[in-house]
């Protein structure tokens, strides 16, 4: 699987740790760590050898995507309210989610439960309401094919797939299909959230001076941005690259990342403006750095609610696994599926 969209999410020992993973569109993913708990992030460079494969399950599922009603919640899952410090059921997550205009989801990438999650949320949120789907795994650039592919009678998931570039060798369609699928059987607009892979190095090369001082305004890329949270990306962007990224690289490639959450959150102003169910990498759904910090400056009337996807380890006896507080408005928490130390006997290229 490419690197260029493996981000995300890996589970390292001992704890939740919602990885950031490195992009070889030339700046860093959506990481999903949260400092204060002291999280960890590795690269995606090597989330090949942690694929996940549940097509046959997925599918199988398909058939099921519409239904009203939420399934029972596994037990070894929680769901959080980080404001209120509270856990909530399944259903007042829903409820809640049902007063906004804008719903970001998270993902560890790689993790089935979180598709399942996504699915389930989908399938209930948009029941009688006309919402867009929004998707980190489609490029902007696409945004007319898939347009054209649903304004197509006949049109099927793997078909407007195809009109939208989705790349199968980066993503794993089969987690993906099922969105696709309610869209398309509920007509719900599609947004494409991501910038290319070619925008992207663009930007790692000459900086925001890429994109335009115009663009650049538009989408509040000019707003305050504090040295806290250039930190935060810093620390994502370094450990994503299992701390071997050359310290002179960060600075390009935290311009990057910025630019994906301003683009996206720019593409749910100018294309979802009835609301959207949007998913994407924890990293960019986070509400200190991520996509609801731009989308905010847009929309400061409209109700923004991220939920984060995490992944937990059983805690430490007397140890509580919310016991800090994520930058996000809800967490989700779920077991992370074995896979191995991705940093293992990695050694990366230094840039210059």
């Amino acid at each position: 699987m490419e690197a260029d969209a493996q981000r995300d999410g890996m589970k390292v020992s001992g704890r939740s740790r919602v990885m950031s993973m490195a992009d070889d569109r030339g700046g860093a993913a959506g990481c999903g760590s949260v400092a204060s708990c002291n999280a960890s992030v590795r690269s995606t460079i090597v989330a090949a050898v942690a694929t996940v494969v549940i097509a046959g399950s997925l599918l199988a599922a398909c058939a099921s995507t519409t239904t009203a009603s939420l399934p029972p919640q596994p037990a070894a899952e929680s769901i959080r309210d980080v404001r209120r410090n509270v856990a909530i059921t399944r259903d007042a997550l829903v409820g809640a989610l049902r007063n906004a205009d804008y719903v970001l989801i998270g993902e560890v990438h790689d993790n089935p439960a979180h598709h399942r999650i996504q699915r389930e949320l989908l399938a209930e949120l948009t029941g009688g309401k006309r919402i867009a789907l929004a998707m980190e795994q489609f490029d902007r650039e696409n945004q007319s094919s898939i347009d054209q592919a649903l304004a197509t009678k006949a049109t099927t998931p793997d078909a407007l797939a195809d009109a939208g570039r989705f790349n199968r060798n980066g993503w794993n369609w089969a987690f993906y299909r099922p969105l696709v699928e309610i869209a398309i059987e509920r007509r719900l607009p599609i947004v494409a959230l991501n910038l290319s892979r070619d925008r992207t190095r663009e930007i790692a090369r000459r900086g925001l001076d890429a994109i335009g001082a115009q663009a650049v305004a538009t989408m509040g890329l000019d707003g305050q941005w504090s040295d806290e949270q250039q930190a935060i990306q810093a620390r994502e962007i370094e450990d994503g690259h299992c701390g071997q990224l050359a310290a002179s690289a960060v600075p390009r490639m935290i311009d990057v990342q910025r630019a994906r959450d301003a683009t996206m959150a720019d593409a749910l102003v100018t294309r979802a403006e009835g609301g959207a169910i949007a998913f994407a990498g924890n990293g960019h759904v986070r509400t200190d750095v991520g996509v609801p910090v731009y989308l905010a400056r847009r929309e400061p009337r409209r109700r923004i609610v991220s939920v984060g996807l995490l992944e937990i380890d059983p805690p430490a006896e007397g140890a509580s696994v919310h016991s800090t507080r994520p930058p996000f408005d809800y967490v989700w928490s779920t077991v992370a599926p074995a896979r191995p130390d991705p940093c293992a006997g990695l050694v990366m290229p230094q840039r210059k």
